[in-house]
């Protein structure tokens, strides 16, 4: 979807169906009804961007945990915006003063436009007035004035988007960073249950670290908006390592994160701003210097995924990144797939422990050590799910005794997750109906 401008007398159009379609739903109910009209303040003649419809999406989900008892619901989506009506069976002054707090709840719910009508039709007032998007003061006295032009207002609308995307998505993948961590049981990996074949990391540590990534994670989603390119990203990348080893006294809990999550996320910020397939951006931006990263691990073998690449032709994170995370997007795929699993987590896990060269169980077990895990997780896929997970446990005891941690399946686990919430977070972005 291309952004679109909208004409006054489609604005008007609108309005009058809005008004016609909230008139027949208040005719269908009794007088114990009200009607909640929502929808946002956005200036300019563009009214619907995939950030906008990011936002109300929020906006929808922040009023359903209010828990009103809904009767009927409409959402239209189309270049003049999206809104939605919701008729429910609750009193119309509670309703309202529910709805000022959302509209209250972060600074771009200052977008929000939930207005509350009685069973007669009668919008009710805010208890107070809204600030003014520039200065803060009374918006309506700004208004009536024309205190600020329209350029400020949408400097400012545009501003607060861009903030709500960047902590969403920031956020997103710290929650992805945790949601891998407490993942158990995970065979030779720090869990819940035991730190795996590792004697220098536990859960506690992985959290500093996550949690110290939050910063770099919003870094790289603004660079996305503005399309900034790999140098600066890369930039960031490195600082974000110096934050992980600072967090961590020199740990290396996520280097491969902030790498394969940094491309991500800036291809999400990509295509929030500027359309397209937020993969098929990262991959593009990681194809611009994944051969000189190669080369230079080739001619260099300063890490352990450099020496596995030089020993055994597996390029990890680089060529993932570059071939279009395509292991990432199978664990996305797997999540899905078994979303109903107690241990949803734990059996994707498995699956991709099948299908990728690990370059960590390369590097601690070599060739043998990459077969003997896939072999063994293969056979687990293949035994009934109720018996999987114990079959994990065992695996898991037999990796700690052969020192074996399938890390760069743990990635793709962790990117996993964050693919699987941007396609739930992006569903509708892209597409507007009428």
């Amino acid at each position: 979807m291309q952004p679109s401008s909208v004409t006054l007398n489609e604005m008007l159009d609108a309005r009058e169906r809005r008004a016609n379609a909230q008139s027949a739903l208040l005719a269908s109910a009794d007088a114990s009804c009200c009607l909640v009209s929502f929808s946002l303040n956005i200036a300019g003649d563009v009214k619907r961007t995939p950030k906008t419809r990011l936002l109300f999406d929020r906006g929808l989900a922040l009023f359903d945990r209010l828990g009103f008892d809904e009767l009927e619901r409409r959402v239209t989506d189309a270049k003049t915006g999206t809104e939605a009506l919701l008729l429910l069976k609750s009193n119309a002054g509670e309703v309202k003063a529910a709805c000022e707090r959302v509209e209250d709840a972060f600074p771009a719910a200052r977008l929000y436009d939930f207005d509350v009508l009685n069973a007669k039709g009668e919008k009710l007032s805010r208890d107070g007035q809204r600030k003014c998007l520039i200065c803060g003061g009374p918006a309506a006295d700004c208004a009536r004035s024309r205190a600020h032009g329209l350029d400020a207002i949408r400097a400012a609308t545009e501003a607060l988007l861009n903030d709500f995307c960047v902590d969403t998505l920031a956020y997103t993948a710290h929650s992805a960073l945790e949601r891998e961590l407490l993942t158990t049981p995970k065979p030779g990996l720090v869990d819940t249950r035991n730190n795996g074949a590792h004697t220098d990391m536990d859960v506690p540590l992985f959290l500093k670290s996550a949690a110290a990534l939050v910063p770099y994670f919003q870094t790289a989603v603004r660079l996305g908006l503005k399309d900034a390119g790999m140098p600066p990203l890369k930039a960031a990348g490195l600082e974000a390592e110096r934050a992980m080893f600072s967090a961590t006294n020199g740990v290396n809990t996520h280097k491969g994160m902030i790498y394969s999550m940094g491309l991500l996320l800036y291809g999400m910020g990509r295509a929030l701003q500027f359309g397209g397939d937020a993969v098929e951006h990262a991959s593009a931006l990681a194809q611009e210097d994944a051969k000189e990263r190669l080369s230079h691990a080739i001619s260099t073998q300063d890490t352990n995924g450099a020496k596995v690449y030089a020993d055994h032709g597996v390029r990890g994170a680089v060529g993932e990144a570059a071939d279009g995370f395509f292991h990432a997007q199978y664990a996305a795929d797997r999540l899905k797939a078994h979303r109903d699993a107690g241990y949803s987590g734990a059996l994707t896990l498995c699956d991709v422990m099948i299908v990728l060269s690990d370059t960590n169980l390369l590097h601690r077990g070599g060739r043998e050590g990459l077969s003997f895990v896939q072999e063994r997780a293969r056979a687990i896929a293949n035994l009934p799910e109720r018996e999987r997970i114990a079959a994990l446990e065992a695996l898991d005891r037999e990796m700690i005794r052969r020192n074996l941690s399938p890390g760069g399946s743990a990635d793709m686990l962790a990117l996993g997750y964050l693919l699987d919430a941007w396609r739930t977070l992006s569903k509708d972005l892209w597409e507007v109906g009428s």
